[in-house]
């Protein structure tokens, strides 16, 4: 099930734990997303291992993609207008992960079950 946390713990979080926490809000909202929209992301593992490793802007830059694809399932299965925020998503992943992230809890945090 999709967690609506706040955009600012979110961010602070982050902050504090020097990027550990957004690892694990990265891994949380991914795995939370494919198990709500019924389908996996074809890039998961990958932008996991790229965070962890190398803690790369291709992993945001892979994530952001990723994440614009389930949250438009997400919308759909739940009768929402679909947004295509994917080059927007991807752009910010890849040089400013730090608002992606605030971003995408707060598409998460909208989107209400009927």
């Amino acid at each position: 099930m999709l967690k609506n946390r706040s955009v600012v713990s979110v961010i602070l979080l982050t902050l504090v734990t020097c990027g550990i926490y957004g690892l694990y809000w990265v891994y949380d909202t991914l795995s939370s997303m494919e198990q709500v929209s019924g389908r996996e992301a074809s890039v998961g593992a990958v932008v996991v291992l790229l965070l962890c490793i190398f803690f790369s802007p291709v992993g945001f830059l892979l994530y952001g993609m990723a994440a614009d694809e389930q949250l438009n399932m997400i919308k759909g299965k739940f009768g929402m207008q679909q947004v295509d925020n994917k080059v927007m998503y991807m752009i910010l992943g890849f040089f400013i992960p730090i608002v992606l992230i605030p971003i995408v809890q707060d598409e998460i945090n909208r989107i209400q079950p009927e």
